[in-house]
């Protein structure tokens, strides 16, 4: 009896180091395995927790480099839906580490997410360039699905810079060739369906096709609720983009039911870009309901959360530089043409500097004239209107600083196209969009403005606008009729107040005064001729 005690004792004691031993393993198994998928089903829903998750399965000592590769990848799909531009594009370049590890459909996502976020932070020539390079590589791809899916992603990417190009009609036809030629492809893959019925929908509303535009977007939600997807990133540009046509229909009542709903989704996803785009919406038609309550809250948040967004922009495009750069290097360092196209450029540089001076004192001269015209009908000092008009007109003790003579000269002949141009009345335009389109960054051209011109951006951009209407003013006579609103609107500024504020802090005086003055000054004239 005892002996059967004992056997019957060992026998639970075997059982339950057996079970001990299976639980182990089977925790360790779906830490490896289901964990990853949960970080893949979470990213366009909680990006936050899956990058929880993710951050978990790198710290474990157990995880191999091919799952390694994918939690990387996909922690930096969960920044980008956030909004957390810098990270993202860390992560993205981190893959060049795992590339060994990485499937040919993970490699050309990557791709397409660098050229997403460079696209979104105005860096169109370096996302093209990826662009490009993924192009050629889809003639060179054996693999029919490979080939298919690439060619599809690549595709899409070209018609969201059409769109962006305004060039809405060759996007169209793209698309819609894309949903002939490759609707197998784009029926298996969800995301890249998701991605070509919202940028047709774009295209449409470009186009101001609304009808066209509204059945796209309603088609994506529809198929995000039939497939019970939880992917609130793409519903929050659906939404948008119907919220766009109502407005444009002007049912801002219904702008705001569907922006409410995106703003919730996006304050979910914790994307601060997201939040500032649904705000400025928004606010323009709790404005055009006279809802001023609301109004106010909204346009509060509006402003609080842009100079955050900015700060961020700033620092991924900062990010993207360095690490582009970080690329060329690899790329090139045995090249030894590199050289000689550097001694084209310093030629071409040392060309432009001897140019420069010439230029530099002819804009001059024209600003000097336009502040003489300006001296009759503004009371005030001639160093206060020096001060108000002129951005290039002062320069002080220049900072020391890295930036080379060379580029400090090219990127000051830029800015004086870019003065001669009408882009400052954009009301998207930034720091970080500029610095985009003048292919600097943004700490060198906020650097050589402040050096220069003796004033920050924002007051670069305000002098530019308030000369451009002034201008207007003098030399259009039905501008003295036209409501302070439409003057704001046509000079780039998001509201009355604003205009008249900036307005008055560089002339001295409110733009109803100064359009009495003009209008003293006529009579004048009229009684002495």
């Amino acid at each position: 009896m005892k002996c059967l005690i004992k056997i019957n004792g060992l026998f639970y004691f075997i059982l339950f180091l057996g079970l001990f031993h299976l639980s182990s393993n089977a925790q360790t198994f779906l830490n490896k395995h289901y964990l990853s998928d949960d970080v893949e089903d979470l990213i366009n829903s909680n990006p936050d927790q899956a990058l929880k998750i993710a951050q978990y399965l790198l710290s474990k000592t157990n995880t191999s480099n091919k799952e390694k590769a994918r939690v990387n990848y996909l922690i930096s799909k969960s920044y980008l839906v956030k909004g957390d531009y810098s990270s993202a594009l860390n992560f993205l370049y981190e893959e060049k580490n795992y590339e060994d590890y990485l499937s040919d459909f993970q490699k050309i996502d990557i791709q397409i997410c660098k050229i997403t976020l460079l696209r979104e932070l105005s860096l169109d020539k370096q996302a093209k360039r990826i662009l490009n390079q993924l192009e050629a590589t889809s003639k060179t791809l054996s693999g029919d699905k490979l080939k298919s899916y690439l060619e599809t992603s690549v595709n899409i990417e070209k018609a969201r810079f059409l769109s962006k190009e305004n060039k809405n009609k060759e996007g169209i036809d793209l698309i819609k060739k894309l949903a002939i030629t490759k609707k197998n492809i784009l029926q298996e893959y969800r995301e890249l369906q998701l991605n070509h019925i919202i940028t047709l929908g774009q295209l449409f509303l470009n186009q101001n096709d609304l009808e066209k535009s509204k059945e796209q977007f309603e088609n994506a939600l529809t198929i995000i609720n039939k497939l019970n997807d939880d992917n609130i990133f793409t519903k929050i540009n659906a939404l948008q983009g119907i919220a766009s046509i109502a407005f444009l229909k002007n049912d801002h009542k219904q702008v705001v039911v569907l922006l409410d709903e995106a703003l919730v989704y996006a304050k979910k996803l914790n994307n601060l870009f997201l939040q500032v785009s649904i705000a400025q919406k928004l606010s323009a038609s709790y404005l055009s309901l006279q809802d001023i309550p609301n109004y106010k809250s909204v346009n509060m948040l509006f402003f609080e959360l842009q100079t955050e967004t900015e700060e961020q922009e700033q620092e991924a495009i900062n990010t993207a530089y360095n690490l582009i750069s970080d690329e060329y290097t690899d790329e090139y360092s045995s090249d030894k043409t590199n050289y000689i196209n550097i001694l084209y450029i310093v030629s071409g540089l040392f060309f432009i500097a001897l140019l420069i001076s010439l230029f530099f004192w002819q804009k001059l001269l024209e600003r000097k004239k336009g502040l003489d015209e300006i001296m009759t009908y503004i009371e005030i000092t001639r160093s206060n209107l020096l001060s108000s008009f002129t951005v290039a007109d002062k320069k002080q003790e220049p900072k020391k600083n890295i930036i080379l003579k060379e580029t400090e000269e090219q990127i000051l002949n830029k800015l004086k196209r870019f003065e001669s141009s009408k882009r400052f009345i954009n009301k998207d335009i930034s720091l970080a969009v500029l610095a985009g389109q003048l292919d600097s960054n943004t700490k060198y051209l906020s650097e050589i403005i402040n050096n220069h011109y003796n004033v920050n951006f924002n007051t670069y951009i305000n002098k530019l606008r308030i000369n451009y209407i002034i201008e207007k003013l003098k030399t259009d006579p039905n501008f003295i009729n036209y409501k302070i609103s439409y003057l704001a609107d046509n000079c780039g500024f998001s509201s009355h107040s604003s205009f008249a504020t900036v307005f008055k802090s560089i002339t001295g005086i409110s733009p109803v005064k100064f359009i009495e003055l003009l209008n003293q000054e006529k009579e004048n004239t009229l009684l002495e001729e």
